[in-house]
């Protein structure tokens, strides 16, 4: 409710002036006001923070609920709400505080939409590189599935993976990241590891490149990993294997489609512009056509594999407003 408008309402109300409808609008505000307990937000010693009080919109909200559809509203047989010099305190008091609470509650209720609106990227032909809210990383694998809320909120950062990724989780000790495959959850505060959980598949592989992870069934631990150990778990058997490994071979998939030998600089963008969603381009076309040798492990940032493309093609590049990037450069011979 527009502040002002409440303002009138507030006024008609204490003229006895408003309409059924009117006074609906009165009960929702106060609905909307929940527990806040705006005497609590104002100066305790202005007038302001003296009339409004739990006590009076619980008196409020008592007269809205006992007067029947389209009967009047009696003023308030209050000395004080007939105080004019004290009600307009008390009028932007409820101003203040009205406005404060519609935006707190329009800005909750805003995130909590955003969060119930899952984002997934869901079986592409080829690998992807995703940034998370956290603006931790996951390299997914072709074929499968993640989805992760447009922003974390609680104590715990949660996605849902089906298929093979790599992560790459910042650091926070403050809200756990939770993997869930399945009846198995995968729970870390900041490390890398390779997950491989397929549909149809009854073991749940998990391999640790730095740092430490710990895995779940949902009735006990299974496995703490750290660097360069792999865990095995059959969920149809209940039976965990866990072994040394070397953690980086695990995620050799993730190189896929980022190995390129002499080809095309032009060749070389379609590809990453599929992995990192985003678009490509050069102001020079003389340059697209320049041959290029380069490897990647495939865990790298877009900005770190721009710049090694760039530097081998004495070229450089700009990220655009609309978050498209543009290569520039004077062709092969330089």
């Amino acid at each position: 409710m527009d502040p002002q408008y409440l303002l009138l309402l507030l006024e008609k109300y204490s003229t006895g002036a408003c309409t059924p409808a009117e006074l609906e609008l009165l009960d929702a505000w106060y609905t909307a006001l929940g527990k806040e307990r705006p005497d609590q937000l104002l100066d305790p010693d202005s007038e302001a923070a003296m009339l409004l009080t739990q006590q009076k919109l619980q008196e409020l909200r008592a007269r809205l609920t006992a007067v029947p559809a389209g009967a009047p509203l009696r003023p308030v047989r209050n000395p004080l709400w007939r105080r004019m010099g004290r009600w307009a305190a008390v009028v932007a008091g409820i101003a203040l505080v009205s406005g404060m609470t519609w935006y707190s509650w329009q800005q909750r209720r805003q995130q909590v939409a955003l969060q119930a609106t899952p984002q997934t990227v869901d079986k592409l032909a080829y690998s992807r590189h995703i940034t998370l809210p956290d603006s931790s990383t996951v390299v997914l694998h072709a074929g499968s599935r993640l989805e992760y809320p447009a922003a974390f909120s609680g104590a715990e950062r949660v996605v849902t993976l089906s298929g093979e990724a790599y992560f790459d989780i910042r650091e926070d000790p403050a809200h756990r990241f939770v993997i869930n495959t399945g009846r198995v959850k995968t729970t870390v505060l900041g490390t890398a590891f390779n997950i491989k959980a397929y549909p149809g598949s009854n073991e749940i592989t998990v391999s640790v490149t730095k740092g430490k992870v710990k895995v779940e069934d949902g009735q006990q631990v299974l496995a703490v990993l750290t660097p360069d150990q792999q865990m095995v778990y059959n969920t149809l058997a209940a039976t965990l294997a866990q072994k040394p490994v070397n953690a980086l071979e695990q995620v050799n998939w993730a190189r896929e489609d980022m190995v390129f030998e002499s080809v095309p600089f032009e060749q070389i963008t379609t590809a990453i512009s599929k992995r990192y969603e985003v678009d490509i381009r050069f102001d020079n076309p003389a340059l697209a056509q320049c041959p290029v040798r380069a490897s990647f492990s495939g865990t790298e940032s877009l900005e770190e594999v721009l710049t090694v493309l760039c530097t081998v093609r004495n070229a450089t590049y700009t990220l655009l407003p609309d978050g498209d990037v543009m290569i520039h450069g004077k062709g092969c011979s330089n």
